[in-house]
């Protein structure tokens, strides 16, 4: 793949999940940084075409991943200097070892919100773990108790409930993909971006038809709610105060919704399978995402948080997580 390189004095740079992120291309979910502060920062740089050359030969996949439907979506490859991602019929893209410079190419037929779909919320979350970062599969929210971050698979809730918290006034810092560290013994969520992805269904429901949205991906019909203000986003990391495990409650017993503390092992398991991995044939990262998560759980705790299949109910639920963080404040964890 051939893709000629942005001018080195005029890319657009913006900030994601704690790094500098420097692109030929503009890129409208992302917090945008001023000029000239790029500096010796070692990011990550970005370029996509426009052009469609055809797909860049692979064999030997190590890693494939299908729809439901059974149709292949990812699949990953070595190549001689780094790897390969290639979501089939969209795109492919292709990172150094290092994580430190991505080339993307769509194919043929892939508009461009689609292309900056696939870099930002399913490539890059994988080429962050090249560079030792760990990133978690969640949502997240900054509330004046912590922020609380919302695990689970696909249509659990995640991005419904962060918006909740987002139309109530309390910001979102990521939408799928969570950057977490440890400093001091203590565990701290990195800001990502402000938007959230969301059905229709779901935005009429929580009544935000008057803030922004903007199309995904051209195979789907979710759009990104953008909240708040790119300016007003927040940028430093903030601690993590608790880690929500969702579930679709069937019984709906408790309209507020129901939480159950986890064990550290269940909640270990849990989150192992939300982790970013890309090369999951290296021992040396899985041996520090597992110690890392180790630390995590015996740092932050983890709680089940069983929902109830009623959008009317998201307020309720709102307090109850509130106020379960709350209690970290008072020292009951």
């Amino acid at each position: 793949m051939t893709i000629d390189s942005p001018s080195p004095g005029h890319p657009f740079t913006y900030r994601f999940s704690g790094l500098t992120l420097t692109c030929n291309m503009p890129l409208s979910q992302l917090p945008a940084l001023p000029d000239g502060s790029l500096g010796t920062e070692a990011g990550i740089h970005v370029c996509l075409s426009d052009a469609h050359d055809g797909l860049l030969p692979a064999s030997d996949w190590f890693m494939s991943s299908s729809l439901p439907d059974g149709e292949p979506w990812l699949s990953c490859a070595k190549q001689e200097n780094g790897y390969l991602l290639r979501f089939h019929g969209l795109a492919d893209f292709l990172t150094d070892r290092e994580g430190q410079h991505v080339l993307g190419q769509p194919c043929l037929g892939t508009p461009p919100e689609t292309l900056h779909h696939l870099l930002l919320n399913q490539t890059l979350p994988l080429v962050l773990s090249l560079r030792s970062i760990q990133a978690l599969h969640a949502t997240a929210v900054l509330t004046p108790h912590g922020v609380c971050a919302f695990t689970g698979p696909s249509g659990a809730g995640k991005s419904t409930l962060a918006a909740s918290f987002a139309l109530a006034g309390y910001p979102i810092l990521s939408d799928d993909c969570l950057v977490v560290q440890e400093r001091q013994g203590q565990i701290l969520a990195v800001p990502a971006s402000p938007g959230v992805r969301l059905w229709d269904d779901v935005r009429e429901a929580l009544n935000s038809s008057h803030h922004p949205a903007l199309p995904v991906a051209h195979y789907t019909s979710k759009q990104r709610l953008v909240l708040p203000d790119h300016q007003d986003f927040p940028t430093a990391p903030e601690p993590l105060a608790r880690i929500f495990c969702l579930r679709r409650d069937d019984e709906q017993a408790d309209r507020g919704g129901r939480i159950e503390p986890l064990s550290r092992r269940v909640a270990f398991m849990e989150l192992l399978q939300g982790l970013f991995t890309l090369d999951i044939t290296d021992r040396l990262v899985l041996q520090e995402q597992l110690s890392f998560l180790a630390q995590m759980v015996s740092l932050v705790p983890v709680r089940l948080l069983k929902l109830p299949n009623d959008l009317s109910a998201l307020s309720s639920v709102r307090e109850t997580v509130l106020l379960d963080v709350a209690g970290s404040e008072l020292g009951h964890v």
